[in-house]
């Protein structure tokens, strides 16, 4: 489905990365990896430093001279931090944390934007590809940093697309559900017992699913958004089960997460029989 497109894949370290570079490997890309940690399979991987624009511009220069023409470049770097509470937390603590996760999500993805965006505008061709989140629309209780990256990486987006387009860029960003993750675990599960946490019932109870998404799912929608397509530029295309519509839950899915002890299962089960 790959076969012959030039992928650039920043952050192929992270769960989301090393699942789609699997994918992006099997159909068939000629890719390069770029990032801090090398993603451990057997395939190119140059050193950058995201929070450096001197490293990410060094790094992104030699990967467009070694792919020759490059189709997309992939944006999957991102970190989160801890709930944060205004009521309580000290706020250079808070300052620090909003630092950091900024740095990363916000600023790394606009030096990213402008290095790979000049270099696939003197192509005259190529699409650019963010990782952004259901936080980039909605809140996330606690993740005021978060939150406040994912909302300006759709501001940026939307900026550079317009910018681009004259030139045949395209510039999207692709914005999953809730996966569990080795990164986001413990706020999802007792770490004792296994059970949804609250936070992670309150997600499922407004997710029209009650399902958490798939690094497959997720690998599903960003395989489709490295075939050419035209006119697609300057949205988000959620993969998140419905949980961005924010309509009506489905009540007697809801009342079972909040059941817990697998009565989601059960209510499936229910379903599936009843239309055998």
């Amino acid at each position: 489905m790959l076969s012959g497109i030039g992928l650039i894949l920043i952050g192929a370290s992270g769960s989301i990365g090393r699942h789609f570079l699997g994918v992006a490997r099997a159909n068939g890309a000629r890719l390069i990896c770029l990032g801090r940690s090398s993603p451990g399979q057997d395939v190119r991987h140059l050193y950058m430093d995201l929070c450096d624009a001197a490293s990410v511009r060094g790094s992104v220069e030699v990967a467009f001279a070694e792919l020759g023409r490059v189709d997309v470049v992939m944006n999957l770097t991102g970190t989160h931090h801890a709930p944060m509470d205004f009521t309580r937390d000290d706020l250079q603590d808070g300052l620090s944390e909003f630092d950091r996760v900024l740095s990363v999500n916000l600023r790394g993805a606009f030096i990213i934007t402008q290095v790979c965006g000049r270099l696939l505008m003197a192509q005259r061709h190529g699409h650019l590809i963010h990782l952004c989140s259901n936080a980039s629309r909605l809140s996330l209780y606690g993740s005021y940093a978060y939150n406040a990256s994912k909302h300006g990486l759709e501001g940026l987006i939307k900026t550079a697309a317009a910018q681009f387009a004259p030139y045949n860029v395209r510039v999207n960003g692709v914005a999953p559900g809730t996966v569990e993750t080795q990164l986001n675990h413990n706020l999802l599960r007792n770490p004792t017992t296994g059970a949804l946490s609250s936070r992670a019932a309150a997600i499922l109870a407004h997710t029209p699913t009650k399902r958490f998404a798939s690094l497959d799912g997720i690998g599903e929608t960003l395989l489709a958004m490295c075939i050419p397509q035209r006119h697609l530029t300057g949205n988000l295309i959620f993969c998140d089960d419905g949980y961005n519509i924010e309509g009506h839950s489905w009540p007697e899915g809801t009342a079972a997460v909040f059941k817990g002890s697998g009565s989601v299962e059960l209510l499936y089960r229910k379903i599936f029989d009843q239309s055998e």
